[in-house]
């Protein structure tokens, strides 16, 4: 079997590490695949061995792109070098992103011509990135196409729920793959603790995006006097940057026990920070997989933090225990100086946001989104963007009761150390690296058994009404 990946680009992250530990794994089995992995840029590591650099293949804009049939040749000229031949199957990562408008065409191409394919969506478009779902404007119609040799890969149950209600009855197969995730054998404790870190550590082991909403880890080092918290890295994206610098001066103005961008600012390295840590937390309001709610135990540190019930719904399902996490992080509406200015941003953001998808926004829409923000008088605190959380940080910060209320609701305890043992126990029975290469093998044989029907397109309007939802509607994500 001749299997040729596709990915904009091999950089450290997420999808490289999930296509490098793959490839490792399913070379150590029996009658293993033969690989190539087409990049658009030069690949920095040594994992994998078969790479090749195909031009047009990197991020791109609809002006700045190649021609789709030439991207389509060029790929295919690179796989049968690679390969030796045509491949059996294409295996194609996130060609839907909006990353690069030439890549999502020449799948179509691919399709027309009934090449087998799985196509492996690890995040989407019509998830809160309008500019990359404008980018598919002009081929959105033949963004995914449907037929028996054309087969989807995702990373959660929600994912594979919305794209079943895209396909419907066309003739596509959608599979669960859950991403794998490395569990050591043993905690490491020779590590000499460092006197240059904070103690009481909770450590958010991120790099700063916006959806990491930091704002939350402020709001809870305001409220737990004693301990420190801090997230690891800054961000790379310069868009970013200014609102990052802003939250650091912002808390130090405050004196609040919070550093962001730990990891840069001293010299410990990244197992030293965990190992100290008193525990991990996280504050994210949006995740494609979900590898931080899995990490920390296999680590041997316990999670705290906010819950995201439709990534984490299946971790709990396979009896990883996340209890301790809360869903809604509530803060009173005493602590705004205007409800109506709460009322009037959700009303202007959101028409702009449905707006940069083209939609028409639904009837009652900011009354459908407030009413799922605010209950009881009480407002979710990761559903408001930087200006309404600094003017609640503010206020709580003064008020002893209110620190008060947001402990009831993160609660920093002891934990029981045996839940430890448990989370970890499960991690390792069904998200190891073999179960993964297993389900993927499976995906591979009933591609090639495939038959060659009729090729179909999804109407993308569908996946999109699904993530543009006013219930969904959160301001850090606009």
């Amino acid at each position: 079997m001749k299997i040729a990946v596709v990915h904009y680009h091999l950089q450290p992250g997420g999808v490289t590490r999930v296509i490098e530990n793959t490839l490792e794994s399913l070379s150590l089995t029996e009658d293993s695949p033969e690989f190539v992995v087409l990049s658009g840029r030069q690949y920095p590591g040594n994992a994998i061995k078969n790479v090749r650099v195909v031009d047009g293949l990197d991020y791109s804009s609809s002006t700045d792109s190649v021609s789709p049939m030439l991207l389509k040749e060029k790929m295919e000229e690179a796989a049968r070098e690679g390969l030796g031949g045509k491949p059996d199957i294409w295996h194609i990562h996130n060609h839907s992103l909006g990353k690069n408008p030439a890549l999502t065409k020449a799948v179509d191409l691919l399709a027309q011509e009934s090449s087998p394919m799985l196509l492996h969506p690890h995040d989407f478009a019509e998830d809160g990135r309008p500019a990359n779902f404008d980018a598919l404007k002009e081929i959105y119609s033949t963004t995914y196409p449907s037929s028996p040799f054309i087969h989807y890969a995702v990373l959660n149950h929600r994912d594979q729920s919305f794209l079943k209600k895209l396909f419907g009855a066309k003739a596509s197969t959608v599979h669960l793959l859950a991403n794998a995730i490395s569990v050591p054998q043993e905690i490491t404790r020779d590590i000499q603790p460092s006197t240059k870190l904070p103690e009481n550590l909770f450590l958010y082991p991120v790099r700063a995006v916006r959806r990491k909403n930091l704002g939350e880890l402020a709001l809870i080092a305001a409220s737990h006097p004693g301990k420190h918290f801090a997230n690891s890295l800054g961000p790379t994206n310069p868009n970013f940057t200014p609102v990052f610098e802003k939250w650091k001066s912002f808390c130090r103005e405050l004196e609040l026990p919070v550093t962001f961008g730990l990891g840069e600012s001293i010299q410990s390295s990244f197992p030293e920070m965990v190992d100290h840590a008193r525990g991990i937390i996280s504050t994210s309001i949006a995740e494609g997989f979900g590898l931080g709610f899995l990490e920390p135990w296999t680590f041997g540190k316990f999670l705290y933090g906010r819950n995201i019930p439709e990534i984490t719904e299946d971790f709990s399902n396979l009896g990883i225990n996340l209890d301790q996490l809360y869903g809604r992080l509530n803060v009173d509406l005493s602590h705004f100086s205007s409800v109506v200015t709460l009322k009037e941003k959700i009303s202007l953001v959101i028409r702009r946001y449905f707006t940069d998808y083209a939609q028409n926004i639904p009837e009652n829409a900011t009354e459908i989104a407030y009413r799922s923000m605010v209950r009881d008088n009480q407002v979710d605190f990761g559903r408001l963007d930087e200006s309404f959380q600094e003017e609640i940080i503010n206020s709580v910060s003064q008020s002893k009761s209110a620190q008060e209320e947001i402990r009831k609701q993160v609660k920093i305890e002891n934990p029981d150390s045996g839940i430890i043992e448990k989370n970890k126990d499960s991690i390792s029975r069904n998200y190891a690296q073999r179960t993964y290469v297993e389900r993927l093998g499976k995906i591979y044989h009933s591609l090639l058994n495939a038959p060659r029907g009729q090729l179909e397109y999804a109407q993308g309007e569908d996946l999109l009404h699904c993530f543009l939802s006013p219930e969904r509607f959160n301001l850090l994500r606009t």
